[in-house]
């Protein structure tokens, strides 16, 4: 039995995180046949939310906003959402802490979300990355060995902050402005990148050559200096101009499903400042 994705979804031409981030789960869901009670856990990686918020957890707005578990029933297991930050690398975080939920849940299905946006909610607004919303639907499959173990590297010297609100110069706009500092070298990230790809093609016994490289662009060469490095058969990134950043894994899925791509072993490599990095291999439904 193996973790699948049952449905995938992103959402564009918005200016809320929240917003979204719910209408992607609402049809992802759809697309899963998925009804929304059925929803053991909504895990969102985004970052840049609107209004800078803090607290709640925005996985509890976006939940509420998507109609997700609201209603509570005696006998029923309440749906469990939080937040899970990680930069581009959450959607990987999130598939290995949902494959330990549904490893005791065999007809669960846990909702990965995730979307950045500027915090002012205003569309001219200038911001350093794709206003994008994403959804995956998880579930387990007999079918399919579905994601493999999740790898990670990291630099050893705890990075600067590279988005942040400038308490002092932001004045009375602290709920709407926002300071991020975009990684400019490649280098580090494609290092750390191929050291997590190597040791996930690795643990699942998979030539690099097989397989379909999904990531995003969190600098212009980042792509084609990895996917030559790796030896992989074929690279697919998102296609937005600008970096989708934590929506970027699905967003490249969405893309290599609908070029036909999805139904060959695909390895989803993220890399961020730090940098870190986290690769994971998966194979769908027909898949070995």
């Amino acid at each position: 039995m193996g973790i699948i994705i049952s449905s995938a979804v992103t959402r564009s031409g918005g200016v809320s995180s929240v917003g979204q981030a719910a209408e992607a789960a609402r049809d992802a869901l759809t697309g899963a046949g998925c009804s929304p009670e059925q929803v053991d856990a909504l895990i969102n990686v985004g970052v840049y939310r609107d209004a800078n918020l803090v607290e709640p957890a925005v996985a509890a707005l976006i939940q509420q906003a998507a109609g997700i578990g609201l209603d509570y029933r005696r006998g029923d297991v309440p749906c469990l959402s939080f937040d899970l930050m990680n930069g581009a690398c959450g959607v990987v975080n999130a598939v290995g802490v949902a494959a330990s939920l549904l490893a005791d849940l065999p007809t669960g299905h846990v909702v990965v979300v995730s979307g950045d946006a500027h915090p002012s909610g205003r569309a001219d607004a200038e911001f350093a990355f794709e206003p994008v919303g994403a959804a995956l639907v998880l579930e387990n499959s007999a079918e399919a060995v579905g994601f493999g173990g999740v790898h990670v590297s990291a630099g050893d010297v705890l990075p600067d902050p590279q988005g942040y609100v400038k308490l002092s110069a932001m004045g009375a706009e602290g709920r709407s402005s926002l300071t991020v500092e975009l990684l400019t070298g490649t280098a580090e990230l494609v290092e750390h990148a191929t050291i997590a790809a190597r040791e996930a093609l690795a643990a699942d016994d998979i030539e690099a050559g097989q397989v379909v490289l999904l990531c995003g662009k969190p600098t212009a060469d980042f792509a084609d200096e990895l996917a030559a490095r790796l030896g992989v058969g074929a690279v697919v990134t998102d296609d937005f101009a600008t970096d989708a950043h934590t929506s970027a894994l699905t967003a490249a899925f969405v893309a290599a499903r609908d070029a036909g791509l999805a139904e060959r072993p695909l390895l989803f490599v993220a890399a961020d400042g730090g940098p870190t990095a986290a690769a994971v291999t998966y194979r769908g439904v027909g898949v070995r």
